[in-house]
């Protein structure tokens, strides 16, 4: 699993169409199966 660090995110989206498995999603459209990952990802940064 690949982290984006939220400090250095610069929201331009050049990250999602070059993701090979297109998983990459603003938090207000992940799909409702992967919501358990929000918080993950929320949690490796602390």
């Amino acid at each position: 699993m690949y982290y984006i660090d939220p400090a250095e995110c610069i929201d331009c989206g050049a990250c999602e169409p070059v993701c090979p498995v297109t998983a990459i999603f603003y938090e207000y459209s992940v799909p409702m199966k992967w919501h358990s990952y929000i918080a993950k990802n929320a949690s490796y940064f602390g």
